[in-house]
C-alpha cells in the first residue's frame, strides 16, 4: 500500500518555514517524473532506489553493510515514485544498535547535494544518530570513528542530518576542525538550527536534502552546509537558518550549539579542511538507536537516494 506524503512545509509554514527553496524551479528532479531515469542525468553521481534486484543485490552497491538481517525490501514507497520498493530497517530494542549502508563517493567532490526520502513509524524510538555525509583522507571503504574528538583538519569531517532524539526536530550534527568543546571538554557534533518547531513528522514520507560545500582555498572558512525539508528551507526571526556559511545567519554560540538570533553575530563559516586532499567522499545511511527498551520495535524506511552536483529537490509528481 502506498503512503501519502505530507509536506512538512504545509503543516508548519506559518511557524517559520520559507515559501520556496532557491533553485526549486531548476531542480534536477523536475525533469524526471517519479525520479524515473534520474540516474542517467549528467549531474547525478549515485542513485539508490532499491529497485535493482533483491536485497542481496543491494549489497553490491555498498561497501560496508552492518546488520543486514534487520533490513528488508518493502512495498511502502513515497507517493508518485516510479519504483515499487523501499528499504525497511526494523530495529528491536536489546538486540542491536541498528544498521547502516556505507559507500565511498570517488574521486571526491568540492560540493554535493544528497537527497533522500525517509519515513519513521509513529512508534519509532528516539534515534541517537542518523544519515551522514562527509570526507576521509585517505578515503576508506568503511565508516571511521572519532566520537567526541575534534578533527585535525587533514583527516576527516562529517555532517549528519539528525532527527534529534526525543525532541524529534531536524538539525545538523557536524564535526570539523574549528568545532567547539562541550562542558565535558570533549568535542561532540554541533547543532545549528535549534528550533523545536522544525518537527520530524513520524508516520509520513519526508523528503530531506543536504548540501555541503568545501572551503576553498583551504585556509579560508568559506565552507557551507544547508538542509531542505520537502524542498523548503527553514526561516526564523527573518533569516534563513537552515543554510549556514561565512557571514550567515546571525546567532550566538552556547557551548557546542549555534542558536540563530537576528541580534547575534554573523556565523563564521566552515573551515572543513586544511588540505586539498580532503574532499566530500562518503555517504553513510545510518540508523543508530542505543536506548530502546528490550523488545521495542522501531521501523524506518528509506527510498529514492540521489547524490548530485546540483540541487535535486522533491520528486516530480506531475510531469
Amino acid at each position: 500500500m502506498k503512503t501519502v506524503i505530507l509536506c512538512v512545509g504545509i503543516s508548519v509554514m506559518f511557524l517559520g518555514i520559507a515559501n520556496s527553496a532557491p533553485g526549486n524551479e531548476n531542480a534536477l528532479a523536475r525533469k524526471y517524473k517519479g525520479d524515473k531515469g534520474i540516474e542517467n542525468d549528467s549531474d547525478v553521481i549515485f542513485v539508490e532506489n532499491f529497485e535493482e534486484g533483491p536485497l542481496d543485490a543491494v549489497k553490491s552497491r555498498w561497501e560496508s553493510i552492518q546488520n543486514i538481517e534487520i533490513m528488508s525490501l518493502s512495498t511502502d514507497i513515497p507517493q508518485g515514485g516510479a519504483g515499487k520498493h523501499s528499504l525497511l530497517m526494523t530495529h528491536i530494542g536489546g538486540k542491536s544498535t541498528g544498521a547502516h549502508l556505507y559507500r565511498r563517493l570517488l574521486p571526491g567532490y568540492e560540493q554535493l547535494y544528497v537527497r533522500f526520502y525517509v519515513k519513521f513509524d509513529p512508534g519509532c524510538y528516539p534515534i541517537h544518530h542518523f544519515f551522514h555525509v562527509g570526507g576521509y583522507n585517505p578515503p576508506t571503504s568503511w565508516p571511521q570513528g572519532g566520537a567526541g574528538i575534534r578533527p585535525a583538519g587533514s583527516e576527516r569531517f562529517t555532517t549528519g542530518v539528525e532527527p534529534f532524539g526525543d525532541k524529534w526536530r531536524w538539525d545538523f550534527y557536524s564535526y570539523w576542525m574549528d568545532m567547539r568543546s562541550s562542558p565535558d571538554k570533549k568535542s561532540w557534533g554541533h547543532d545549528f538550527i535549534n528550533d523545536p518547531r522544525l518537527k520530524v513528522e513520524r508516520g509520513k514520507w519526508i523528503c530531506v536534502e543536504l548540501m555541503m560545500k568545501m572551503n576553498a582555498p583551504v585556509t579560508e572558512s568559506n565552507g557551507q552546509q544547508a538542509i531542505w525539508i520537502d524542498g523548503k528551507p527553514w526561516s526564523r526571526g527573518g533569516q534563513i537558518v537552515s543554510h549556514l556559511g561565512k557571514g550567515f545567519p546571525k546567532g550566538k554560540w552556547i557551548w557546542d550549539s549555534f542558536n540563530p538570533d537576528p541580534e547575534g553575530v554573523p556565523f563564521e563559516g566552515f573551515q572543513w579542511r586544511s588540505t586539498e586532499e580532503l574532499k566530500l567522499n562518503f555517504l553513510w545511511v545510518l540508523l543508530y538507536i542505543t536506548k530502546a527498551p528490550p523488545g521495542h520495535v522501531s521501523r524506518v524506511w528509506f527510498d529514492n537516494i540521489v547524490v548530485a552536483k546540483k540541487y535535486v529537490g522533491p520528486m516530480n509528481l506531475s510531469r
